[in-house]
Parts: structure tokens; sequence; C-alpha cells
């Protein structure tokens, strides 16, 4: 496998002729990781991994915790199965660019207002890969007025739901249960679901998606 080594990475990353991935789970990359890194996982689906490096001719480094970590290969080869043509490995990882002392990218607060999120008069939209920095989730806000519905569709993550105002029948899955303000309900992944408003009110709700880029696939079907 082509690999790079931490001289020739810093000074391609110094020049910008290179996109560095990191191959960690999203909890570690958010504590630390190469300036400009992006996060990707071997496991990540094919549609996600395009989202986050959309020219395949590009070239990119991947690189997990050391020589001893998978991660790294791991991803490179998944790249090289999709499709992405100038991928190599930065095999000793980050705690040979740490042990060398040179700079790592840390958090940064990230202050955002819903108004500049929204999709439409009644949904808002926040993906973490493009709107929190690389954030391993998306949350959507949706104001539903009475008597509409979200047709049954599926993500492949779960979704969580928290119901803030209104009343509403959801159904995911075999199973349908109605929620009143407060009330939760989680749908698993690729499971059908979608949720009406039986009430007199519009339904504030909060949902959380478990990926940072959107990924959705609707039936026309309506809920229960």
């Amino acid at each position: 496998m082509p690999t790079i080594t931490r001289e020739e990475l810093s000074d391609a990353l110094d020049k910008g002729t290179v996109t560095v991935v990191d191959a960690l789970p999203a909890a570690p990359y958010g504590q630390r990781h190469l300036p400009g890194a992006l996060n990707l996982v071997a496991e990540d689906p094919g549609e996600r991994v395009r989202a986050v490096l959309p020219d395949l001719s590009a070239a990119v480094v991947t690189y997990s915790t050391d020589a001893d970590c998978t991660r790294g290969p791991e991803l490179a080869a998944r790249l090289r199965d999709l499709g992405y043509t100038d991928v190599r490995e930065y095999r000793d990882g980050i705690e040979d660019w740490v042990a060398a002392g040179l700079p790592l990218a840390r958090p940064e607060a990230i202050t955002l207002r819903l108004e500049d999120l929204m999709l439409s008069p009644t949904a808002a939209l926040f993906q973490g890969e493009k709107d929190g920095g690389g954030v391993d989730c998306s949350i959507f806000v949706t104001r539903t007025p009475p008597g509409r519905f979200v047709e049954l569709h599926t993500h492949p993550y779960a979704e969580t739901f928290l119901l803030l105002a209104g009343h509403g029948r959801w159904t995911i899955g075999d199973t349908v249960v109605e929620l009143e303000p407060d009330g939760m309900a989680i749908a698993p992944p690729m499971t059908l679901h979608g949720f009406r408003n039986i009430g007199d009110e519009p339904l504030l709700v909060v949902s959380v998606h478990e990926r940072g880029t959107l990924s959705q696939e609707f039936t026309d079907d309506p809920p229960a």
C-alpha cells in the first residue's frame, strides 16, 4: 500500500496539496487531530464518504493512532474500493506526529442560530459534518401544522425524536405510539417511520440523527 512519511505529509500540508482524513471514531477525532483533517471511518456508508470527499482523484492521506492501529489502513482500502485513485497511508499516525512536536488541531466552540439553518418556514436542519466542524450527528427542528404528516422513510442509523409542543402520533415499524410534550421515541436503523400531527397546534419536534450528514430514503406511504 502507498505510504507517506511524517516529513512528506508536513510538507504537503504546508503546500495545501493533500486532504488528510482521520480514521478514528468521532470522539477521539474531536479531542485532537492533524491540522485540517476530515473524519471518516471505514464503516461509513458510501454516500457519506462521497459527501466528505467528492473528488475521486484528489490526493488523500489516511491516518489513525499509530503503526499498530488498523483503522487507517482499513479506511485507505475502503477508499480505494470506492474508486479513489490517489490514497496513501500515514502509518505511524498521530502519536508519531505528537512525538515530533508538530501542532494539532484542538476543539473550538461553534455558535449557530436556528434561523440560519432553515430549509423552509417550518424546518431547520443542522448537519454536523458541514455546520458543526465535523460533529458526527445531525438535528432536525420541525414545526408540523395540524393535520400534516411526514411520510414513512428510513435511515441507515437510528433517529431519536423529542416532542416539545403539540400532540403527535408516530409510526415506527409495527409500533404506533402517541406522544405529548416531553415525550420521546426512537426509530432503529433501517426501520420505516413517520409521524402525524393529530392535535390542534403545530408539532414542535427535535430529531437527532446519528450521522454528521443526513441520509434518508422516503416512501409515498403516510404514517398511521
